[in-house]
């Protein structure tokens, strides 16, 4: 069997930046075996992706873990007769992962851990989207790397539970407040503004996120009248379609952001100790960024448990009348 390998075991968002590759690996390679390489938990991510034909997750941090984990890994790919894998993740555990397993092309970016047991590195570069660097990689390896976009495939089943929570909502937005970093979070009392004020015009308000989430969705919920908090009750699939539904969604420099923007949603993304240079803005024209311009900003590649300065200005400073400004503005444009 001949096959192509993407392999991306980061977080939620990343792997959903990667998926133009398995789209052009498809494009380039149509006869041969597409397989997808993810963090375990990410795998419904990539279920029912018509350019995918294998998902092997990676249970890093559970029984694949460490250097037995890498040897576990190698072994499935090699089994599996790759020749060519496409490594977005800067990963040292990835690339010696691929050189185990005898894949004979193996091509990332000339930085971050193990680049240089690539055969092919490509520049990292800032300024650009993450798509568009990942495509990057595409280039080098030869396939046509351009017309490509993030792309989630919920099934039936996936309409059906996401019908069943909304049906009797009507119109609706999401409010999606969660991150696995404190400090990408905007105020769980702003997001009660935001989410009061449309609940008065009618709005349905939902509150999503993953299990980490529950406490702070319902916390909010409780505080806005008919909100419906899912949190940790829906598949990443599933908060495609809900997404995909909604009127809007609000969130941070997070996960939700990207599986909006795939999902061709309305998305206002708050950003606070990141940018936008970093390249992870929603990678669609129906994506909005609000943020506040400080001198402390960025103060790191992915937000601290911690603000460094002690005052969380970067997301406080963004207020919620602003931002209902902002919405109701697009709004009333789109």
């Amino acid at each position: 069997m001949s096959a192509v390998a993407i392999v991306q075991t980061a977080f939620i968002g990343d792997v959903i930046l990667a998926t133009p590759l398995f789209e052009a690996a498809r494009a380039a390679c149509p006869g041969e075996t597409i397989e997808a390489v993810v963090r375990k938990g990410c795998e419904n991510l990539v279920m029912n992706n018509p350019y995918v034909d294998v998902i092997v997750p990676w249970d890093k941090h559970g029984v694949e873990k460490g250097i037995t984990g890498i040897r576990l890994i190698a072994r499935t790919i090699r089994d599996v007769g790759i020749h060519t894998a496409v490594v977005p993740h800067r990963s040292l555990r990835s690339s010696i992962a691929l050189l185990l397993a005898g894949v004979k092309t193996r091509i990332g970016f000339a930085k971050g851990g193990g680049s240089l047991l690539h055969t092919i590195r490509v520049p990292y570069r800032l300024g650009v989207h993450e798509v568009e660097r990942n495509l990057e990689l595409a280039r080098a390896a030869g396939w046509k790397h351009e017309g490509f976009r993030p792309a989630i495939f919920p099934n039936d089943i996936d309409r059906s539970v996401v019908g069943d929570i909304v049906r009797d909502l009507g119109p609706f937005c999401v409010l999606a407040p969660g991150s696995v970093w404190a400090t990408k979070m905007w105020p769980a009392e702003y997001y009660i503004r935001v989410g009061g004020e449309y609940a008065k015009r009618g709005l349905g308000i939902v509150l999503s996120g993953g299990p980490d989430d529950e406490t702070l969705c319902r916390g909010i919920a409780g505080n806005v009248p008919g909100a419906v908090p899912v949190a940790g009750l829906l598949t990443l699939r599933q908060s495609a379609e809900l997404y995909r539904r909604a009127r809007f969604v609000l969130t941070g420099d997070s996960a939700p952001q990207h599986i909006a923007a795939a999902m061709d949603a309305r998305v206002f993304s708050i950003f606070g100790p990141t940018v936008r240079d970093f390249g992870f803005w929603p990678y669609t024209d129906r994506g909005v960024v609000i943020e506040e311009s400080l001198d402390c900003r960025p103060c790191g590649t992915h937000g601290h448990r911690e603000c460094r300065e002690d005052h969380h200005r970067c997301m406080r400073a963004v207020t919620p009348d602003r931002v209902i400004g902002i919405i109701d503005g697009t709004l009333d444009d789109s």
